[in-house]
């Protein structure tokens, strides 16, 4: 400001510019890693790894702020530890980082949008973690106690059950009968039950107990005989016999005989003739009676009739007597069983014993519940009993099920209660093995709330009604073994319509427990069990218990998850069929009730937000639905579902009767396309070839899918004919995209599975299929969707509305929503991605994404002259598209593939992209651009791990560049023995076709062919290992900027000239001004001359580049001319021979 009055001012006007020190080696690495990783330091999340911090740019300064940030580098092994070389999960970008920053300081890392772990592939769709205290019963590890009895040996085998899993294997709750062989045992486990069955010599399922039916074979009572015959088809003399007192003409054979037993229709008996022998078969309705002896029924007695000499039972191999039926005896292993000749019942051949607990091949039911915390099914404590009141009594003797808490759980075997001994019953202990668990904790009471009572003096209920209710009580003395006398019954008789009659009834009743009360506020009856036991009721005159809300509608299915809703009443079930008597201490009273109110209820899995969780019973340990966008690696190969355009839509592959070949495809192989590495010559059941059969060659699983069409009218020996997988405008090409995933829309793409052979003769197609309109009849199909091999994406619902709005096109949506979506993608010539290169192009793919959209990398506050995305030749384009954003201030290191052989023809056919491609990649070289240089082969190192892994060429070329700008400068040529040696990593080579790899030395006349195209080589140098002997660029047209050290002097350059201008805008544009950056440009490239970057330069600032038009428009130029220094490259050394003293006299 100006002085007013006198005085002193000081201005200080700062003209000091000069140039800042080279900066050195300063790259941004483009990488890809897995996501939330652990970090270096070995506890917490490596926070670079957070989906939140994808694509976002991080400047380290050290190898341990590197894996404190990205956790450590991590390559993919084998099953045996061996290292997979070459992965396309490996973390090659964050391993040259690391190699890099063990000499430098300073990097700038981004990490794609990408979790390189959702690719580590698996045969079965993936899931998402359970949530915590999800329930999980373990079926592969679980034992069942399933002990089948040998009248003959007198002694146990120990079963083990199969598994049926999927709804697809299931006729109504039985399985199908092409699961299994005669003589298993299954348990299906699609639903909460768990029902145990047989499989019959007629092969057919029956339920392990059920006994509706003598017919041989109709239940699992009479597919075992009770009584059988030895002899082998004797002629029988006219004779008779007598069952059960009735009296039976055997005819001549077997066959006559069993006939007249079944003729004669004896209540629980039939008979069949197997194998020439007498069978004869009993249910627990069969009643041994021949008025000679007391009645007992599930028996059958059998006689001969008088002293007759005929003897049809002697000729039919069978002794005269008392015979048990089959039985299913539940109990623990202290139980007696009751099947041995000795005892007073013995039991026949094929009757059960499950016994509940784990000695001597006893039950060990496997209940698991999810832990977030550790990450891991835990294991938890699951006994089996036959009752509830059972488990009150053994779990929790002293309290009666006070002291119980939420984490007990039990197993019940034979829900539904049913006793064997019951000749009135159809059935007798049915096996099934349903999980319960504590619905409430530690003094919780058991109680049941009614429907709101809006007039209490008139509650619904009519006086005189009667209700049969019974209470567990507790018994201290009861054994391991039973539920003794736990159970006592009370009739409630109610005396008025009164809400408070209710309570009185119940009050008068003398119930020890069980109490009840008129809330007048909420207008409702509560009814409890003190100690949280058990309360059993029927309403047995009036309806009072369902008036009040007590009754079907409002009950929950005894043992199924399926139903328990806020619209049902908490803790009331409707009661298991079977008496109760075994357990009550007052048997004399009915033992049989409709509801019962419980604290267990059972085993369930709430799904969250809608998620659909997979059932809790199940051999794999279970999942819920991915996250939306999840990655999956489908990694079979022999999954494969082929379609065929019929002329009108698609459809699976052999509805077709005549292609447009003519080929009757409904003749083709029954399993579908033959998956061989081999040239198949039968159909794989053995059968002729039959044209249009289809081949995918496993041979060469680089270039899958190889698929070839049987077609016998082509030369011998070349009847396969392979199909273009890039041909998809005629009829013999073959398009790929999704078309379905099931043979309907109501699967769980999760958790089911439809089998290739089903989809062979399915019609069914997805909403989002290829318009059949736009292709010829007879083109292939090659289903994505449902096949493997690639990459597909989780979609939460995707088959809705918003993605298909259309009524019209679109008039029905299917029931399952989600959905599996192809993410790995098309190549442009049509064919897929598949394998490895799936992977890889889903990597690739985000790494493009991470340098194009991230705008922060084109700020100038981030100084970075190196830019590579190490293993991916993919991004080169990309890195040169971002250099020329920053004004071509960086240099980009490229890679050469993986599996690129060390032979010139592969080398030059790369580098001159003879394959056509269309962007830099693993099939050809297309970058021209003067600030990029590309390297070959890839190293041989170790990782953090120790172990020795594949490395791609700019792993070791970063760190060689930044040696070589801490012993010289950027314009120094980062090649030689000086300058360019290879110190991290030991050996170079490549990749070969069996995934191993190869060491190469590179001798001179490979490294001639790459020095021709412009690539180049780091090779083995006697005497020095392992250095980078080339330095061009991937300029192909002759000049100075066709070598690295002159790309990275004019990067350098621009860079340093921007820094020396900017404090020059906005000064006059006059003389001085012209004088001052002339004055600055000149001292910068002087000082480059000095430091070997330049022969010479010349600078012009003045009158004559800057015109008065120019300075009008406001514009300043200088014109700056450099010769850079060239490198030596080829050093010619002519030797002359001279005479003896030619040199000495100067000739």
């Amino acid at each position: 400001m100006a002085l007013i009055s006198p005085g002193v001012e000081v201005t200080v006007v700062d003209e000091s510019f000069y140039v800042p020190g080279i900066p050195g080696a300063v790259p941004l690495v483009v990488v890809a890693t897995g996501q939330d990783k652990v970090s270096g330091t070995g506890t917490g999340t490596a926070s670079g790894t957070l989906s939140t911090n994808a694509n976002q740019i991080f400047l380290i300064s050290s190898q341990r702020e590197l894996t404190q940030t990205f956790g450590n580098p991590e390559f993919l092994t084998d099953a045996s530890g061996t290292p997979i070389q070459g992965s396309e999960l490996n973390e090659y970008g964050l391993q040259a980082a690391y190699s890099f920053l063990g000499i430098a300081n300073r990097a700038f890392v981004i990490r794609a949008n990408v979790d390189l772990d959702e690719l580590t592939g698996s045969a079965n769709a993936p899931g998402g973690a359970p949530n915590d205290g999800f329930f999980w019963l373990d079926l592969a590890s679980s034992s069942f106690g399933i002990k089948e009895w040998d009248a003959g040996t007198q002694e146990f085998t120990v079963r083990t059950p199969i598994f049926i899993t999927s709804t697809d294997n299931v006729t109504g709750n039985a399985p199908k009968a092409t699961q299994g062989s005669i003589d298993d045992y299954a348990i299906v486990a699609t639903n909460p039950y768990n029902r145990l069955y047989y499989k019959t010599r007629s092969n057919t399922w029956v339920q392990v107990g059920s006994a509706s039916s003598a017919t041989k074979d109709a239940s699992w009572a009479s597919s075992h005989p009770t009584i059988r015959g030895t002899a082998t088809n004797p002629t029988l003399a006219d004779g008779q016999i007598t069952i059960n007192g009735n009296v039976i003409a055997t005819g001549q054979t077997v066959s006559d005989a069993a006939s007249a037993i079944n003729s004669e229709g004896i209540e629980g008996v039939a008979a069949a003739a197997v194998d020439g022998k007498l069978e004869i078969y009993g249910i627990p309705r069969a009643t041994g009676d021949d008025s000679s002896t007391t009645a007992v029924a599930s028996t059958i007695i059998i006689g001969e009739v008088g002293d007759s000499t005929v003897s049809p039972l002697t000729q039919l191999g069978i002794t005269a007597g008392r015979y048990h039926v089959p039985k299913v005896f539940i109990g623990q292993h202290t139980e007696d069983h009751g099947f041995r000749t000795s005892d007073s019942a013995p039991k026949p051949t094929g009757s059960v014993f499950i016994q509940t607990t784990e000695p001597n091949g006893g039950a060990n039911v496997v209940l698991k519940k999810y832990n977030t915390t550790t990450g891991i099914f835990e294991t938890v404590t699951s006994p089996v009993y036959k009752t509830q009141e059972q488990a009150l009594q053994q779990l929790d003797r002293a309290g009666g099920g006070a002291s119980l808490t939420t984490n007990d759980v039990f197993i019940q075997v034979n829900s539904g209660e049913d006793e064997w001994d019951d000749s009135t019953d159809e059935n007798g202990e049915l096996v099934d093995y349903v999980p319960f668990v504590r619905l409430k904790g530690v003094g919780s009471v058991t109680e049941i709330i009614s429907n709101k009572i809006t007039t209490k003096t008139s509650a619904g209920f009519s006086d005189g009604d009667v209700i049969k209710m019974a209470e567990t009580i507790l018994n201290t003395g009861a054994t391991a073994n039973t539920s003794s006398s736990i159970l006592v019954e009370r009739n409630v008789s109610i005396g008025g319509a009164d809400a408070d009659d209710f309570v009185t009834a119940v009050s008068a009743a003398g119930f020890e427990n069980v109490e009840a009360e008129y809330d007048a506020t909420s207008k409702r009856i509560k009814l409890r069990h003190k100690l949280g036991g058990q309360i059993y009721f029927s309403d047995t005159t009036g309806a009072a218990m369902a008036d009040i809300g007590f009754g079907t509608a409002k009950a929950n299915s005894y043992g199924s998850n399926s139903d328990l809703t806020t619209e049902k009443i908490a803790s009331l079930f409707v009661a298991p069929t079977g008496d109760k008597e075994d357990y009550s201490s007052t048997p004399s009273l009915p033992a049989t009730y409709s509801f019962v109110a419980s604290n267990w209820g059972p085993v369930e899995n709430t799904p969250d937000s809608g998620t659909t969780f997979t059932p809790i019973q199940s051999v794999n340990e279970p999942t819920k639905d991915p996250k939306d966008n999840q990655l999956w690696f489908a990694t079979a190969v022999d999954e494969v579902d082929i379609l065929i355009h019929n002329g009108t839509t698609w459809t699976g592959y052999q509805n077709v009767s005549s292609d447009a070949r003519g080929f009757n495809l409904a003749n083709t192989d029954p399993n579908g396309p033959i998956i061989s590495a081999t040239e198949p010559t039968t159909q794989t059941d053995g059968t002729a070839l039959v044209d249009g059969d289809l081949w995918l060659n496993t041979s060469e699983l680089e270039n899958y899918p190889k698929l070839y069409r049987y077609d016998s009218s082509q030369t011998s020996g070349q009847e396969f004919v392979q199909i273009d997988n890039t041909d998809q405008t005629s009829q013999d090409g073959i398009l790929f995209a999704d078309f379905r995933f099931h043979s309907d829309g109501t699967k769980d793409v999760i958790n089911e599975v439809t089998l290739i052979t089903d989809l062979l003769t399915s019609t069914y197609l997805d909403l989002d299929k290829p318009d059949p309109a736009l292709y010829p009849k007879g083109m292939l199909g090659f289903n994505l969707r449902r096949s493997g091999y690639n990459v597909k994406k989780f979609r939460n619902n995707y088959f809705t509305r918003t993605n298909f709005p259309s009524t019209t096109l679109y008039p029905t949506l299917p029931t399952e929503k989600d959905a599996w979506v192809t993410e790995s993608g098309l190549k442009t010539d049509g064919s897929p991605f598949m394998g490895r290169k799936a992977q890889r192009n889903i990597i690739v793919e985000a790494l493009k994404s991470t340098v194009e959209s991230t705008t922060e990398l084109r700020e100038e506050q981030r100084e970075f002259n190196l830019l590579s995305a190490p293993g991916y030749p993919e991004l080169i384009t990309n890195l040169e598209t971002l250099n020329a954003d920053r004004k071509e201030t960086a240099f980009v290191v490229g890679d050469t593939p993986f599996r690129l052989e060390p032979n010139s023809t592969a080398i030059t056919n790369y580098a001159n992209n003879t394959a056509g491609a269309a962007d830099n990649g693993e099939d050809g070289l297309v970058t021209t651009n003067s600030f990029t240089g590309v390297y070959y082969p890839a190293g041989f190192t170790t990782d953090l791990a120790g172990e020795s892994v594949a490395v791609p060429a700019s792993h070791m070329m970063l760190r060689t560049i930044a040696f070589n700008d801490q012993v010289a400068f950027p314009w120094f040529a980062p090649a030689g023995v000086r300058r360019g040696a290879i110190d991290n990593a030991s050996s170079v080579g490549f990749i070969n076709s069996e995934g191993e790899f190869e060491t190469t030395a590179v001798a001179e006349g490979l490294r001639d062919s790459l020095q021709s195209v412009n690539i180049n080589p780091i090779s083995f140098v006697t005497g020095s290992g392992l250095v980078c002997f080339g330095q061009k660029t991937r300029q192909l047209t002759a000049s100075a900027l066709d070598r690295v050290n002159v790309a990275r002097l004019v990067a350098f350059t621009r860079l340093q000239l921007d820094k020396i201008a900017r404090p020059f805008i906005f000064e006059p544009n006059d003389a001085l001004t012209r004088n001052e950056i002339k004055q600055a440009i000149e001292s910068f490239l002087l000082e480059l001359t000095s430091q070997r970057a330049l022969f010479d330069f010349a600078v012009v600032c003045d009158e004559t580049n800057n015109t008065p038009a120019r300075i009008d428009r406001n514009e300043l130029f200088v014109d700056v001319a450099i010769e850079p220094v060239k490198a030596v490259e080829f050093i010619f050394i002519p030797i002359r021979l001279k005479n003896t003293g030619e040199i000495a006299a100067g000739l």
